[in-house]
Order: structure tokens, then C-alpha cells, then sequence
């Protein structure tokens, strides 16, 4: 058997009742003596314990207890994660529990309590007991029936089983009643149904049993008879029938019992005809109690006894010890009465006191398979009694505070419930009398429970008070149809590829740890309060040790996902509706619906600082690449920052211009230091919904579309090579993030109309993109020839203002459709064979091909039919690279870093060489690396002076220019109208060379069905050739608009007048001080639902650039200058 299938085996061994053989071997296997054990250190050791685990699933444990990531385990870790994980390990029992649904809540009209409520199935929905399917975990047919529940004051509701819609009955109104004619009130104390004949009983308060005809239709309900009870009112009632044998008892008030029996109920009825009055003084016939006692038949028994001084609260009978057991009000007595043979045989009767001061019998019940009679105490004890021993009890059962009301048997499942006052329900076992479950009605505590019925047809429990709830249990194919991965809205969802775990969570703050080996809960814990519900953000700390949340409280808190152990809170309080988080190595970048600002956090809580940007009216989607951060706005602007400095680099905005422009000092961010725990006070959105597509409760909202980006962090970056994907308007968009770069590639990624992208990510290669739309589908492209610019000669493009997009779009692997409403998430293992998809309330495992595995939390697969191969360069040491982006450990890509400044004549004597040798005329063969001249773009900005006197005079050359050559940074919208836009496509019967026509299915060819599961898409034997792209596909048609053009006045005192007090008033940015840039046109849009921190990506790529590229330089400003430079490098020399 691979133990490396089953990772969890590891962690049911390793618990806290062999915590001192695990210490004692601590201390032999810390050979060094440094008090923590290394990887090595921590396998040898544990080997001696587990000698059949594999090294790789002790590696990964090693990691889970390693929360710190300092590469040892000392003797606090293990100690602190052996309790935590035991105490988590038992809490998560519920996921095999009787009832692990929420309850169902159904509100009443009418404002009295609820008395009784029954439940009936139907007669051609009734199954043959097959034993306990619960236990043996085989599923049912669900019993369908109805519900029947009447209140004090006489309302009778007939329910179907999903408590949609009533009928109600008033009793209180009687059939001969007069229009406006005064209604006598009515106080009813008990219900029951008789299935044999279809009559329900209910006894009032008027000493009188009124049996109606209550057949499936209410419609025909009506009168049917009734007993009257001369002497007593009755308080409760019991039925019991088996064959044709049937009893029916009551007891009053008075503490007497009275019990009829029918030996053939089916053709004789329930009570003898004969006893029946020939002349009734009401509209349907009567008998008396009376009168039944004293006419004698063979086919009736009737038998009235004094039980105790008491009022008869219940009254149960039981088959198996042919007797009744009676328990009074004041629950200081219980009476066992066995059911006489004959009238005139005395009822034989065995009394059960209560001891000292507290009462032992307010309930009661049989079981069959223990032989015990349990009954409940005002103390809040369960207890068990032999039937004929009543001088004690055998065992006292603890798991209630106050004092038990009801207690139902489940014989079939082999369980029973009992429930106290303070609405605390505990679910037992009837062999072992142990609790296997324990919860609180937290919804119904407005009163009260005052009935109970215990369906154990399909495992329901159903309760009332002036309200109903139900919850639905295990065992029916209902329940299993009905079972979700998480009772409210996912949030996000991760994918840890080393511990083969996914970690989902959704809106009321539940996150759950799915092995992804068997589709089970490894474990489950709450991050927020226990009302909350909200949008929940989480992300994986650089390390992949921990876990981050945000909810709408703003606290930044981290955890050990593996046992739940909440870790650290971090001093500052970010937004409340978290759009992304990135970690880069120990750093944590927050970012926020409608709010400017970029937290920078220091995960140990020592150094905070925040990024801002006029730029960025908010930031709805963050990645990163190497050192590199990468923010994107819902205008459409896009800054790419240093994430290390803070320093901007480039800026871009798709629907103002293709390229990518380098920042300069007028666009440059503000930055500077977070002081205690305070939060921007500007900071909005602090009261509106989450960021996606789907409401709190769960229902349809408008899908709003907001920029989605993701870095391709194995890609080299350069000019010719797209490393950034963009999403809007369900069109992506590759760009080249660098100088002289710009958009490479565009294509439409979604089927529908109207749809967009909700999350993308791809493969640990950047080979594979998945992406998931606003409709649920699913889709998988190929992009390893994608987002190259030298294919841009070959195949349709689109010219804009002479810049060359592709309009050629990758491979479509395959496409189905994974969930009913949006894609929150969308991951995959490190060979992209399984894929994981959240959305609505599920999450769910796929083939790459589109064939359905199972629903995490729902179905349950064996190790052997998923197969993770890890990838060949994945480390295996189990320590993970620390700068993260997503959920695979790869090296993390470094740009170059800038050097320290030169002194000013020397950089002045270096530029001008560097300028002469750019501008002189080239030898044969000679070659411009793009490095240099982007260092010497960079070198001419650092020198503030020179560049003040160029801009003196060069001012009016430039205006010039600018009015008399087109501009470069026109609106799409305008070139649309103006200038050159051509879609060339591929010729007809030719073969290009540019891998436009692929073997697989293109976004046109689909033809799968909206509603259907597409399985896997067979690769044609033709190539394919794509057809000029329609207008509405084209980037020319998007929802952006330009931004007007902001116009910046006053003095710099006026600039920062709306700072808020808690960002630094120095204005520095770690050391330098900043001025505030001018703001550029911007473009307003409208957003896009996106989870935060769904995009998965690479931690960084393994190739480093060999230069980078910057924007071209005007040639008269070059040469102005080199004139200037010159000028005063040669009065520096006189002097």
C-alpha cells in the first residue's frame, strides 16, 4: 500500500495520547542538542515511531507543526500542535454526524405556541425498514408525507415535507357557524393521527375528543366523531398500533390513565359501535368514556386506572414490556402500568421516585437494544433504568445544563435525541450511551420548544415554538442530493500542492480544509464571530505554513490551518472588503474595495507601511512577479511597483494606449509608515456588499465586471514576451511589462453574451490558463506559444495607431460548464491533470478533460483513482522558496535592482560616453542592448538639474512635435473611428507558421450546451482556421472610457490638504522625501466580481533577464542633451 496516498494516516497517529513516547523521542532524536529538530533530525526520529510512513508525508508534517518556517521544531511546537490538533480532531467529528446541516427555519403566521406536530407518510410512499442505514452509511428513499401541526388556540396546518407552503385549518370555527356570529374559543392540549382509519385526534379543553377525517387533501377535512370525557380533562395523549392490533390511551388531569384497545382497528374501528349515543346532541356522533367501560366486547378492551395524585404530562407506550410509562408535571414520579390481558384484570403498576431535592422524570423513553428506560431530570441528567429495578438508576448520562424536555428514540438509525431548556440538543448513541453530536437551536430561542418530532422515516428532526425548524439528517438520498461543501457562499478557495490539501472558505467565516486523496474534511474552524456573515479573505502566508484572513472587521489574522490554532493578529486594521492579498517573502500587501490604499505589512507586526497612488481610484486585483508588485484599478489603470521600495516603474491602461510607460519622478506613488493600529480614516466601502457576484444570502445579483490580472512568473521579461494577463469585458489581454513594451495579444475568453471573467490561474509551467466566467463555465487554454510578439507579423492583429496586437487565441483545450452561477476560484495540481473549481456553495474535483470526480464535503473517492504527480522541479525538501504569489513553490524571478548613485561628475563623464557611443553611427554587427539604454534613460532622470534645463528648452520643440505627428496615446475609442484599425486574417488553404490554427477546439468551434457538463473534447484531425474577429470582440468595443483629464493646481500645501492624519506627514518614502505626482487621464469603468487572492500564479521564474527594455527617446532631446552635459562638463574643467 503508498502511505504517500494517504497523508492523513499521519495525523491520526500522531496525536496527543502518545504525547510522552513523541517527547521522549524529541529528546533522543535532538542529536546537536539545540532544543529543535530539523527535517532530517524530525524524519529519523519519527521513523522509530511510524517505521511505515514515507519520508515525504513526515516532511509535510514536519512543515504543519514548523509554522514559523525557521526550519526547526522545538518542543513548544509539538507539544502546542498535539493538543490543538486533538481538540480540532474531535470538533470535526461533525462531519460525520447525524445532523451536520444547519437547521431549516420556516416561519408560522399565527403568534400561539405550537402543541403538536406530527409527521405521516404517505401510504404509497411507505418503505419496508431495511435496518440502520445511517450507521452502515447506505442511503434510503426519502419518505415523502406530510406534516401536521396544530396550536394551542386551534389552527391546524397541514405542511408539505419542504415547509413551503400550508394549509391551514381553523378549528375554532365551527362548520354550522353563522356569518359574524361570536366564535367560542378553543385550548387544545394534544394531538395524535391514527393512520389505520386516516382520523386525527385532538383533545381540548372542553372535555371532549373531537376525531376528524384527515386524508391527504385538506380540502376534505372534516368532523368525524368524538369521545366525551364526562369527569376530566385530558391533557396528553399516545398511539401505538401494529397489524391490526391498535391502543390508544390518555391520561387527565386528575392522574388517570385510560387506555382503549382495538383488536382489529382496520374493520372494527377504534372504539365498540355499539357505545355509540342513537341520538347525538351535536352534528356527528358521540360516545362517552363511560359508556365504553361498561359494554363489554372481544373485539375492545377499555381500562381506566388512578396512576398518582399527580397531572399526566406524558404518556408513552411500549410493545416490548406491554406497558405504559406515565410521568407527572411535577416529574417527581414515573409509573410503570402494564396493559392488562382482560377489563377485569388489575393493571399491575411499578412506581419510580425521585430522591432529594431533584426531580428525575420529566421525559421519558424505552430503548429496545439496551433494555434501559432513559429518562430525563430537572438537574439536567440523563438517566438509564432497568424496567422492574426501581431503587436506582444504572448510569447518569452529562451533557445538558438545564432541564431535559424531551427525549426521542431512533431505533432505526440506533440513536436518541434529548433536549433541554435552554433549546441544547445532544444526539446519543443507544449502544454505547455516549454523545455523538451537541448543538444549540441558537434561532428559536425566542421561546420555549414546545413540540418535537423525531421523523425517523428519513431522519428528520423537526421543532416548534411559535416557529418551526427542521433539520434534515443523513441516511436519505434528500440529504445526500442536499449536502454543499459550505452552508453559505464560497469567498475563495486554495490549493496546497505539498500537503495535497484544499482550503476553501466562504461568507459566515467557515474554513474548511479538504483532503484532496479522499474528498473529506481534515479539519474546520471559524475565523469570524458567530453571526458574521461577510466577505472572507484569505491567502497562504510566503512560506505556505499559514493561513491569512481578512473579514469585514479588518483585522489581519494568521493561523495554522492544519489544527486551526489561531497564531497572530496584526496591529492594524485594513479595509473591510478585501480584494486581494500578496505576500512577498515576510511582507503582506493588502489592498481593498474603493480605497486607494495598498497596506504593506510586516507579518510579524514590527513594520507597516502603505503604497498609494492617484492612479488607482481603488485596487480590485493584485499579483506579483519576482520583486515586482502588480496592482490594477477598476479605471483600467494598471502600476507596477518595486515591491521592496515602493518605487512605481511602469504604469498602463489598455483602453488609453498599448504601450507600457515608464514611470518618472511626476509619477511616482506616495508611501511612508503605519503607526499603532489605525486605519486610513478616508478608507470607503465600509458598508456596502463584497466584491462579487453573488449576495450574502446566497441569491443572483448583477454581475459586475472588474480588471482581473495575473503575472507569468516563468516567462523572462521582455520586450517580445507578454508576462502579464489582464481580463475585462470577458476579453484577455497580454502585456509586456517593461520598457518599449505594451500589448502583445488579446483575444475573447468566454462563450456568452454578457459574461465575464471572474477568476484565472494557471499551470506551475504558465503553460496552461484556467479561467472561469460569470456563467460557471470552466475554461482551459493553451498559452505556451501565446503572448509572443514575433508572431504578430504572421496573423490577424489589429493595428492601433500603429501598434500590432494578435488577435490569434490559444489553443482551446477544453471548456464545461463546473457550477450553476459564478466561478469564485479555479486551481489545479502541479501536472494541471485535476482541477478544483468553487463556486456558489461547492467545491468540486475535475479531470483536466471536464470529468466530474465528486463534490468535496458530498462524495468520497479513493486515494488510487486521483493521481498527483508532483513536477520534476518542485523542491522536495519541503521548504517552500518565501516570496509567494500562489499555491506552487517556484523560484521567484529578481529584477535588477537599482545601483547607489554615482558621484556627478563621474556619472556626468559616464553618461555622455554612453550618449556618444548611442548616437554615433554603428560598425557593422554592432548591437544596442536594451539594458544600456535603459540605464541611460534612468541615469538622465536622476540628474535633476540637467534635466530642469532640457525641459526649459525643449519646451516649445515639443509642442511642435506634438502638433504635428500623430499622438501615441489616443483613445481605442478614437482610433476605432480615425486612424488604421486592420484585422487581417489568415489567408484560406494556407498553413501559417504562427500557431493561429491548432488541433484543438477553438472559442468559435464549442458547441457543448449551456446547462450540460461538456466531458472532454476529441482534438480534430483538420487544422482549424479563425475567422476575422467581430467588432464587438474587438478591444475598440470595451466598456472603458476615457478618463477626462484632471487638472492639478495650487501649491503643494493645498496638494496635501487631504491627507488624513495616521499617513506620515514627512511624506517619505522609506528615507527620501516625495512629492506628489500630477495626475495622468485616466478611464472610469465598472467592475468585475473577483474573489481576493484567487489568481494562483508561480513564485517567480527561474531565468533572469539580460537587459530590460525602456521607450524610445526623442532624438532632439538626445542631442540637446549632450550639448548641455557637454557644456558643463567642460566648465567644470576650467574651473
Amino acid at each position: 500500500m503508498d502511505s504517500r496516498s494517504e497523508l492523513s494516516k499521519t495525523d491520526k497517529m500522531f496525536t496527543a495520547e502518545n504525547m510522552d513516547e513523541i517527547v521522549t523521542l524529541f529528546h533522543e532524536a535532538d542529536a546537536d542538542g539545540g532544543g529543535g529538530l530539523d527535517i532530517k533530525e524530525f524524519c529519523e526520529g519519527l521513523k522509530q515511531l511510524f517505521p511505515t510512513m514515507d519520508e515525504e508525508d513526515l516532511i509535510a508534517l514536519h512543515m504543519k507543526i514548523d509554522t514559523n518556517g525557521d526550519g526547526g521544531v522545538d518542543l513548544g511546537e509539538l507539544t502546542d500542535y498535539l493538543v490543538n490538533k486533538n481538540k480540532a480532531s474531535q470538533n470535526m467529528a461533525f462531519k460525520n454526524q447525524i445532523f451536520p446541516k444547519p437547521i431549516k427555519m420556516i416561519s408560522v403566521d399565527h403568534h400561539k405556541a405550537i402543541v403538536r406536530l406530527i409527521h405521516r407518510p404517505f401510504e404509497n410512499d411507505r418503505k419496508p425498514d431495511h435496518g440502520s442505514e445511517v450507521l452502515l452509511g447506505q442511503t434510503s428513499t426519502y419518505q415523502k408525507g406530510q406534516y401536521l401541526s396544530i396550536s394551542s388556540n386551534g389552527i391546524l396546518n397541514f405542511w408539505p415535507d419542504s415547509f413551503d407552503t400550508p394549509y391551514p385549518v381553523q378549528l375554532f370555527k365551527k362548520e354550522n357557524t353563522l356569518p359574524f356570529s361570536h366564535n367560542k374559543k378553543m385550548h387544545v392540549t394534544d394531538m395524535v393521527y391514527i393512520s389505520e382509519l386516516k382520523q386525527l385526534a385532538i383533545s381540548t379543553s372542553d372535555r371532549e375528543l373531537i376525531f376528524y377525517r384527515c386524508n391527504e387533501f385538506p380540502k376534505l377535512f372534516s368532523t368525524s366523531h368524538s369521545l366525551i370525557v364526562e369527569d376530566n380533562i385530558v391533557n396528553t395523549m399516545n398511539y401505538w398500533s401494529k397489524g391490526t392490533k391498535a391502543v390508544f390511551s390518555f391520561g387527565d388531569v386528575k392522574g388517570f390513565l385510560s387506555v382503549f384497545v382495538s383488536y382489529n382497528i382496520c374493520e372494527n374501528g377504534l372504539f365498540f359501535n355499539g357505545a355509540y349515543e342513537k341520538i347525538s346532541l351535536r352534528d356527528y356522533p358521540t360516545v362517552y368514556v363511560s359508556t365504553l367501560l361498561k359494554k363489554n366486547s372481544k373485539n375492545f378492551l377499555c381500562v381506566k386506572v388512578n396512576i398518582f395524585n399527580d397531572i399526566c404530562s406524558q404518556i408513552q407506550y411500549f410493545p416490548s414490556l406491554r406497558s405504559f410509562a406515565i410521568c407527572g408535571s411535577s416529574s417527581k414520579t414515573m409509573v410503570l402500568a402494564s396493559l392488562p390481558k382482560t377489563s377485569t384484570t388489575k393493571m399491575s403498576t411499578t412506581v419510580f421516585k425521585s430522591r432529594g431535592h431533584v426531580d428525575f422524570f420529566t421525559c421519558v423513553e424505552y430503548s429496545t437494544s439496551s433494555g434501559y428506560l432513559l429518562t430525563g431530570g430537572t438537574d439536567a441528567l440523563l438517566r438509564t433504568w432497568f424496567p422492574h429495578k426501581t431503587v436506582s438508576c444504572v448510569q447518569e448520562l452529562k451533557g445538558h445544563a438545564k432541564p431535559i424536555t424531551h427525549i426521542m428514540l431512533n431505533p432505526k438509525g440506533k440513536v436518541f435525541v434529548s433536549l433541554s431548556l435552554d433549546h441544547h440538543i445532544c444526539v446519543w448513541s443507544e449502544d454505547a450511551m455516549i454523545c455523538l453530536q451537541s448543538f444549540k437551536i441558537k434561532e428559536m430561542m425566542q421561546s420555549p420548544i414546545s413540540s418535537v418530532c423525531y421523523n425517523t422515516h428519513n431522519n428528520e428532526l423537526v421543532l416548534a415554538n411559535t416557529d418551526i425548524g427542521k433539520y434534515l439528517g443523513r441516511g436519505t438520498d434528500v440529504f445526500k442530493n442536499a449536502l454543499t461543501s459550505h452552508d453559505k457562499p464560497l469567498c475563495c478557495a486554495l490549493y496546497h500542492n505539498i500537503f495535497k490539501q484544499v482550503v476553501s472558505v466562504c461568507q459566515n467565516g467557515v474554513v474548511t480544509v479538504w483532503d484532496i486523496l479522499t474528498g473529506t474534511a481534515a479539519m474546520q474552524f471559524k475565523v469570524t464571530p458567530d453571526q458574521y456573515v461577510g466577505h472572507v479573505a484569505i491567502s497562504f502566508d510566503g512560506l505556505k505554513r499559514r493561513l491569512i484572513t481578512i473579514s469585514q472587521d479588518g483585522k489581519v489574522k494568521i493561523w495554522n490551518f492544519n489544527n486551526g490554532t489561531e497564531l497572530a493578529i496584526l496591529p492594524v486594521t485594513v479595509q473591510r472588503e478585501v480584494t486581494g492579498i500578496v505576500c512577498v517573502d515576510n511582507r503582506v500587501f493588502v489592498s481593498g474595495k474603493n480605497s486607494k490604499i495598498i497596506y504593506d505589512l510586516d507579518i510579524h507586526g514590527y513594520d507597516n507601511r502603505f503604497l498609494k497612488h492617484d492612479y488607482l481610484d481603488d485596487i480590485c486585483s493584485m499579483d506579483v512577479h519576482g520583486n515586482t508588485l502588480v496592482t490594477a484599478s477598476s479605471n483600467g489603470n494598471i502600476v507596477i511597483w518595486e515591491a521592496a521600495s515602493g518605487e512605481v516603474l511602469y504604469w498602463l491602461n489598455g483602453s488609453n494606449s498599448p504601450r507600457t510607460n515608464m514611470a518618472d519622478k511626476t509619477t511616482q506613488g506616495q508611501t511612508g509608515s503605519l503607526l499603532g493600529d489605525k486605519s486610513p480614516k478616508h478608507v470607503r466601502g465600509t458598508g456596502k456588499r463584497p466584491l462579487h457576484s453573488k449576495s450574502l444570502n446566497g441569491n443572483d445579483t448583477d454581475v459586475i465586471n472588474t480588471p482581473l490580472i495575473i503575472c507569468l512568473k516563468n516567462r523572462e521579461v521582455k520586450v517580445d514576451t507578454a508576462t502579464l494577463l489582464t481580463s475585462a469585458d470577458g476579453n484577455i489581454y497580454a502585456w509586456s511589462v517593461i520598457s518599449k513594451g505594451g500589448l502583445i495579444g488579446k483575444f475573447r475568453a468566454v462563450k456568452d453574451e454578457g459574461a465575464v471573467i471572474t477568476t484565472m490561474s494557471t499551470d506551475p509551467s504558465d503553460q496552461i490558463l484556467l479561467t472561469g466566467d460569470s456563467t460557471g463555465k470552466i475554461y482551459q487554454w493553451d498559452i505556451k506559444a501565446f503572448g509572443f510578439k514575433k508572431q504578430a507579423n504572421n496573423e490577424p492583429f489589429e493595428d492601433i495607431n500603429g501598434w500590432c496586437v494578435s488577435l490569434c487565441p490559444p489553443p482551446l483545450l477544453h471548456s464545461w460548464q463546473s457550477h450553476i452561477t459564478g466561478v469564485v476560484s479555479v486551481q489545479c495540481n502541479p501536472t494541471c491533470e485535476k482541477l478544483i473549481t468553487a463556486g456558489n456553495c461547492n467545491v468540486c474535483l475535475w479531470e483536466n478533460t471536464g470529468t466530474y470526480i465528486g463534490l468535496f464535503g458530498k462524495d468520497q473517492w479513493g486515494a488510487s483513482q486521483i493521481s498527483l504527480e508532483e513536477n520534476a522541479e518542485q523542491e522536495e525538501t519541503g521548504r517552500p522558496s518565501t516570496t509567494k504569489t500562489s499555491n506552487f513553490p517556484f523560484k521567484c524571478h529578481v529584477f535588477p535592482t537599482r545601483s547607489t548613485p554615482e558621484p556627478l561628475i563621474d556619472s556626468i563623464k559616464s553618461l555622455c560616453d554612453r550618449i556618444d557611443k548611442v548616437v554615433s553611427p554603428k560598425t557593422p554587427g554592432a548591437k544596442l542592448t536594451e539594458d544600456l539604454l535603459d540605464r541611460v534613460n534612468r541615469r538622465m532622470m536622476k540628474i535633476q538639474s540637467g534635466l530642469d534645463l532640457i525641459k526649459s528648452e525643449a519646451q516649445l520643440q515639443l509642442e511642435f512635435e506634438e502638433t504635428h505627428k500623430p499622438l501615441e496615446n489616443l483613445y481605442f475609442s478614437e482610433v476605432n473611428k480615425g486612424s488604421k484599425n486592420t484585422s487581417t486574417p489568415c489567408p484560406p488553404n494556407t498553413r501559417p507558421t504562427t500557431g493561429c490554427t491548432n488541433d484543438t477546439i477553438s472559442l468559435a468551434n464549442m458547441q457543448q450546451s449551456d446547462g450540460a457538463v461538456k466531458q472532454g473534447t476529441e482534438p480534430t484531425s483538420k487544422q482549424v482556421h479563425f475567422p476575422p474577429i467581430s467588432e464587438t470582440v474587438q478591444l475598440t468595443q470595451s466598456q472603458f472610457k476615457p478618463h477626462p483629464p484632471l487638472i492639478r493646481g495650487g501649491s503643494a500645501h493645498d496638494q496635501l490638504s487631504y491627507r488624513t492624519a495616521y499617513l506620515d506627514q514627512t511624506m517619505s518614502k522609506y528615507g527620501r522625501v516625495v512629492k506628489l505626482q500630477q495626475r495622468n487621464t485616466l478611464q472610469g469603468s465598472v467592475l468585475t466580481p473577483v474573489p481576493p487572492n484567487t489568481l494562483p500564479g508561480m513564485e517567480g521564474s527561474q531565468q533572469k533577464p539580460d537587459h530590460v527594455h525602456s521607450p524610445p527617446i526623442n532624438a532632439w532631446v538626445l542631442l540637446k542633451t549632450v550639448q548641455v552635459l557637454h557644456l558643463r562638463l567642460m566648465a567644470g574643467k576650467t574651473l
